[in-house]
């Protein structure tokens, strides 16, 4: 009898220690998060919502899909879609250019052809914008200025149909980064041996003469005859504006 009570003895202070074990095991409930889960929830409650719509909004992006047209005489002859991509570097309202997205895509496709009827209002233009004193003449240097703006403003420019035409073009921009002088020197020297084809023995040019000889460059690089020119015609008619030869061989 003895040894019955003395292993029931054991077993109820066992059973008294395991029970203590397990209330003390439980007793920290009142504050059961660990420091990482407090963290991250610190973290969350002081997240500015503002700055979560800021953030899905910079990277929503609108695509609106454009069809362009290409007519001559009046009738198309190229339609095209190109879609675009808005994003807060390519604001879709008007930028400080005064010219919208939109725009700007319109004056890229246009800029790759060059109608005759395109071609005859651009030497008009060119002589109004050259003639600085109004004299209905167009003098060597005027011309040489007139070139030089179409440099400076990246107009007159076609795609590179080659990649040596593009990394010819890049070298052309280094250059012109590491010394503009001698690149505005080039180009002058170009357009005065232009000028001196395109008048002759004469000092200035007329209206006339100027739109004349832009059409008849328009007439040699069109070689299709189709009235319109595009991809390698364009550029070398580009090049030839300003002086220039380009060898496509």
């Amino acid at each position: 009898m003895m040894k019955i009570v003395g292993s029931s003895l054991a077993i109820s202070t066992i059973a008294a220690l395991a029970l203590a074990t397990s209330v003390s095991a439980q007793e920290p409930a009142e504050d059961t998060a660990t420091p990482s889960e407090t963290s991250a929830a610190e973290e969350s409650d002081a997240f500015d919502p503002d700055e979560m719509a800021d953030s899905l909004n910079s990277a929503q992006q609108l695509k609106q899909t454009v069809t362009l047209k290409r007519s001559v005489n009046g009738e198309v002859i190229e339609t095209d879609k190109r879609t675009v991509t808005f994003d807060r570097s390519q604001p879709y309202r008007e930028t400080e250019a005064g010219r919208t997205t939109i725009e700007n895509l319109r004056m890229a496709f246009d800029g790759e052809a060059l109608t005759r009827t395109e071609a005859f209002e651009e030497a008009k233009l060119d002589f109004a914008i050259a003639d600085k004193n109004r004299n209905g003449q167009l003098s060597a240097q005027e011309f040489a200025d007139l070139v030089d703006s179409w440099r400076n403003n990246e107009v007159r420019q076609s795609g590179a149909p080659t990649e040596e035409i593009a990394r010819q073009r890049q070298y052309d921009a280094f250059i012109e980064e590491i010394d503009p002088d001698a690149a505005r020197a080039q180009t002058e020297a170009f357009a005065l041996s232009k000028f001196s084809f395109m008048a002759g023995a004469a000092e200035t040019l007329s209206l006339q003469d100027y739109i004349r000889e832009y059409m008849l460059d328009f007439d040699s690089m069109d070689a299709n005859s189709d009235m319109i020119l595009t991809d390698d015609e364009l550029l070398r008619f580009r090049a030839i504006n300003r002086g220039e030869t380009i060898d496509l061989e």
